[in-house]
């Protein structure tokens, strides 16, 4: 059930992104897409294995909805947000994060609803850490790798 539910709402969300305007590169989704992956991945190691805060469910359709969320759906939210406050006012930004902060939230909590994993030792305020910690590094990598490729292109 709970790969069903994910595989849906990834569904929508990439087909909703694919039809929409894009702001970004090409090159640039790719980007940020990789360094998504690379960092929330690690972030989810470190918590899961070193620190024992995160169980994992052994079930294979549970590890595949895992990896759905973990490999299509985070970094395609991420990239939308990206997208939308590209060359955007400042407070569009920060509306935009507070948007994006519960939402990511969110799915680790249905996720974990839905038994695909389990929060030992965490709480609401460490994935709000989480989030903004992911999203730092994030934010700076893709405005420094557009700059690099806008100065290329140019």
């Amino acid at each position: 059930m709970a790969f069903s539910i994910f595989f849906a709402l990834t569904l929508i969300i990439n087909l909703t992104y694919a039809v929409s305007k894009k702001n970004l590169h090409l090159f640039e989704i790719f980007f940020i897409w990789m360094v998504t992956n690379i960092i929330h991945h690690n972030f989810m190691t470190i918590f899961a294995l070193n620190m024992e805060m995160i169980n994992f469910n052994s079930h294979s359709t549970s590890y595949w909805t895992m990896a759905l969320i973990r490999v299509f759906l985070i970094p395609v939210l991420i990239i939308w947000y990206i997208d939308k406050t590209q060359g955007a006012k400042n407070r569009k930004n920060w509306i935009m994060l507070f948007i994006l902060i519960p939402l990511l939230i969110g799915i680790e909590y249905l996720a974990n609803l839905l038994n695909v994993y389990d929060f030992v030792k965490w709480n609401l305020f460490y994935s709000i850490i989480e989030w903004v910690v992911i999203l730092l590094p994030i934010s700076y990598l893709s405005t420094s790798f557009r700059k690099i490729l806008r100065k290329g292109m140019s």
